[in-house]
């Protein structure tokens, strides 16, 4: 295997743990605050639930997570735009050291029994932050924090790879579906997978179950600058 194909091929390992942290601390963060903390559509569904509810309290926990959430993309473009250029090849790694920050911070505030509205406030942030770094995986836009729109060019890029042949121009845009497909297949079924195994975990672990996010994000750190050491 040569340098290219070890580099993509540890990027798409990357691409599938932080799909995996995504489903966990969505599905942790709904279960510990009753908000999705990486999913815009949801919490503005949720917030006008609540809103309708009168549940005042919970309607801003709501909005703040989807403003945390866009503030933790912002951040993500700031650190890639003004970091210095010896730096940038490690931007993801930086960003994933500060989200193993922000949930370290999540889990001692939820511990604490400080005001849930920091644990929210943490757990936007790092996968605002996580969404704004990881966009693109050899080649292909991903998102690894929410899957409705990676969901939906899935099932556009099967239809092109399996439907008949109108002309043989199609045949590249065949390939490139194909491509397509083996990256944003293996990202949604990880999604779903950390989605099911964080709520197990939190379920009977409660906030001690957010440690196991932070183990796997220092895990893909190791990996992330591995790729980077010269073969």
């Amino acid at each position: 295997m040569n340098e290219t194909s070890e580099c993509g091929a540890a990027a798409f390992r990357i691409s599938l743990g932080l799909a995996f942290i995504g489903g966990y601390a969505d599905a942790s963060s709904y279960l510990l605050a009753r908000t999705f903390t990486g999913h815009l559509t949801g919490n503005c569904v949720l917030a006008a639930v609540s809103a309708a509810s009168k549940d005042w309290y919970l309607t801003l926990d709501r909005l703040l997570a989807v403003i945390l959430f866009l503030t933790g993309i912002f951040l993500s473009l700031i650190l890639n735009r003004f970091v210095p250029v010896r730096l940038r090849p490690s931007s993801l790694t930086i960003a994933i050291f500060i989200e193993v920050l922000l949930f370290l911070s999540a889990a001692f505030f939820l511990m604490s029994g400080t005001n849930q509205e920091l644990f929210i406030a943490c757990m936007c942030l790092a996968l605002g932050i996580q969404n704004g770094a990881l966009h693109k995986t050899n080649g292909i836009s991903v998102h690894s924090t929410y899957m409705t729109g990676m969901v939906t060019t899935l099932m556009q890029k099967s239809f092109d790879r399996f439907a008949p042949n109108r002309s043989p121009k199609e045949d590249s845009s065949r390939d490139l579906a194909g491509l397509a497909i083996q990256v944003l297949a293996p990202m949604w079924i990880s999604f779903i997978f950390g989605a099911v195994t964080g709520a197990a975990i939190v379920s009977s672990f409660q906030s001690i179950g957010l440690f196991g996010m932070v183990l796997l994000l220092i895990l893909l750190i190791l990996v992330e600058m591995k790729k980077k050491l010269p073969v």
